[in-house]
């Protein structure tokens, strides 16, 4: 009788020591020409595997020599969970011209707690002269993905792997991962305050698609592949974050409510506007020693049946926070959580939520994660920089279609 259980009993423990060793590592082959076989990520290390007959390898960490030899792999160990780092990758010779690519990957995160599933996911991008690399953690239940590079759609892979070999050394390159799978269990929440938008989203459950996007903006390739040793100038950091409805009208999908119609902004994205139902701008000082939050709300406007104005009321801007500001000596990060509600109408508040990590170097990594209602647009500037960096632009899906969007987005340089 006791060997009858001891034996599943093992096995559900081997299931659970193999479902958490595949938390804390992430492994991936690339193609069979790359000089490198894989890059192995745990929380602390980050491992390649080379290709012996490619000859020496030379690693650099951020501009430091790590490792010199022919081995078939190389650890390098004692790093920080949840932190990108930069490579710089020589084989052969020191005395002719060794080939160079750069390698930016990161250890896997302790702890995956955050709504956003892009957040903490493992993402390495590899450039040489003649291509560039991206692999990324798959995301389950998706079966595709679709690959943009510079707006336009160049590819559709399966795998959560794609390498582009057609790059000119001096274009700047945005490419664009997007994904999607089916959104489950709508009417899972039972909250009485969202109950009627949820009835209405309900008839239309084939349109409530979670969506992802991953951005990686690149400098030229040329540029990226220079030696850093550059000394890194301190630069003021500004992030900007909109929340807008592009349509001149809304319906109210509570029709019960006396406000048949709200008004819109009536706009495209532009973050020059002063019309939006929030704003929020953060500044981070040249030294990083001010983190400083500037947040406003526009005036929401209830109109009856025949588009008569009923009245006018600006809600709370209390649920604009910035929250878990960390400064270092290489970075400051924080979050920004945003919940504003209508305040003429219980209908459900507009939510989202950012992750933001910003490099003395001029590197950053953004991460966030909102319903696919209104419209959203995030802007960034480093120094004296005049226009901004559209960092994620999403049209308004409306009320029916309030599915999580998570995106991501950071840069090589």
């Amino acid at each position: 009788m006791f060997r009858r259980y001891v034996i599943p009993l093992i096995s559900l423990i081997g299931t659970a020591l193999v479902m958490i060793g595949k938390r804390l590592q992430t492994k991936i082959a690339y193609p069979k020409n790359f000089p490198i076989k894989a890059v192995e990520q745990t929380t602390n290390e980050i491992i390649f595997h080379f290709k012996s007959e490619k000859g020496t390898f030379r690693i650099y960490r951020e501009g430091r020599l790590i490792y010199e030899g022919e081995d078939e792999s190389f650890t390098d160990s004692e790093l920080a969970p949840g932190t990108t780092y930069l490579y710089t990758i020589e084989i052969g010779s020191r005395r002719g011209t060794p080939e160079r690519m750069k390698v930016q990957t990161s250890t896997a995160a302790e702890f995956r707690e955050s709504e956003n599933k892009l957040e903490d996911c493992i993402q390495t991008t590899v450039i040489s002269r003649s291509f560039v690399g991206m692999e990324w953690e798959p995301i389950e239940g998706v079966e595709e993905y679709l690959i943009y590079r510079n707006g336009k759609r160049i590819a559709k892979v399966e795998e959560s792997f794609f390498v582009d070999r057609w790059v000119r050394g001096q274009v700047e390159y945005t490419y664009q991962v997007y994904a999607e799978r089916p959104l489950e269990d709508l009417e899972k929440d039972s909250d009485e305050r969202e109950s009627r938008v949820k009835k209405k989203r309900a008839k239309d459950q084939n349109a409530a698609m979670e969506k992802f996007q991953m951005t990686k903006m690149l400098d030229p390739l040329e540029e990226i592949l220079k030696s850093e040793n550059e000394p890194f100038e301190k630069k003021e950091w500004q992030f900007l974050y909109k929340t807008f409805s592009g349509r001149s009208w809304l319906k109210n999908p509570n029709e019960a409510s006396p406000y048949r119609y709200f008004k819109g902004e009536g706009r495209g994205f532009d973050p020059a506007s002063k019309d939006y139902r929030s704003v929020a701008e953060i500044v981070v000082t040249p030294d990083g020693s001010e983190t400083r939050l500037n947040k406003d709300i526009g005036t929401t406007k209830g109109y009856g049946m025949l588009r008569m104005l009923k009245k006018e009321e600006t809600a709370s801007d209390e649920g604009i926070q910035l929250e878990d500001i960390e400064t270092g000596e290489e970075k400051v990060s924080f979050i920004l959580n945003h919940s504003v509600q209508n305040p003429l109408d219980d209908l459900p508040a507009v939510d989202y939520r950012v992750r933001a990590n910003l490099y003395r170097s001029g590197y950053f990594d953004i991460a966030g994660v909102h319903e696919q209602t209104p419209d959203h647009e995030v802007y960034l500037k480093h120094g004296v920089q005049r226009s901004w960096t559209t960092l994620h632009q999403s049209e308004d899906e409306g009320v029916e279609r309030m599915a999580p969007m998570h995106w991501r987005v950071s840069n090589f340089k």
